[in-house]
């Protein structure tokens, strides 16, 4: 298969969005309607049930999404040296892989793995990598600075993100003297 700039719906991806610069292009991750995160379930089972937390566990979850029935999700503990009771993983409801997201792209549409979605990441989407591809904006900046930046923000957005999830989980585990 040669390289080209667009997707060709449904061999590429089941869902695309049709304005892309070159014909077709991949929805991205940040796009999507709804996402369901492993994190999130994983403070969720602490909060509701602390003694299920623990490698080997598995269950279901019912999903509700706004004006819909809930969609099934299947999720399993596994064994991590990182996680203090195993690493949560999903089951993707198409492929039946292990995800740590689950996404709905649109209202109209089921949820399934980015993988099945054929979804992107925003960096990928975006060539500001490129060495002078700011210059013509003034030159204020360099493409790889400019890259850098945005790097730097998200690292940080996630870091305080996963100390308000850490401060949570501490309290719940205290809570059940954990």
């Amino acid at each position: 298969m040669g390289q080209h700039r667009y997707i060709r719906p449904g061999h590429d991806a089941s869902v695309w969005i049709s304005s892309g610069r070159w014909g077709p292009k991949r929805v991205m991750v940040s796009q999507c309607w709804a996402v369901l995160r492993a994190e999130d379930v994983y403070t969720g089972l602490l909060r509701d049930n602390a003694a299920r937390a623990k490698a080997g566990e598995h269950g279901w979850l019912g999903w509700r999404l706004p004006n819909r029935k809930p969609l099934r999700i299947e999720w399993e503990f596994r064994p991590n040296a990182v996680w203090r009771f195993g690493r949560l993983f999903l089951t993707c409801p198409r492929c039946g892989q292990r995800a740590t997201r689950i996404y709905v792209p649109r209202k109209d549409t089921d949820g399934a793995c980015r993988r099945c979605w054929g979804l992107t990441y925003e960096s990928r989407q975006r060539r500001t990598y490129r060495a002078g591809s700011l210059s013509r904006y003034g030159g204020l900046f360099s493409a790889l600075s400019y890259a850098a930046c945005r790097a730097a923000a998200a690292r940080e957005e996630r870091a305080e993100a996963s100390a308000k999830r850490q401060a949570e989980r501490q309290a719940v585990l205290r809570r059940f003297g954990r």
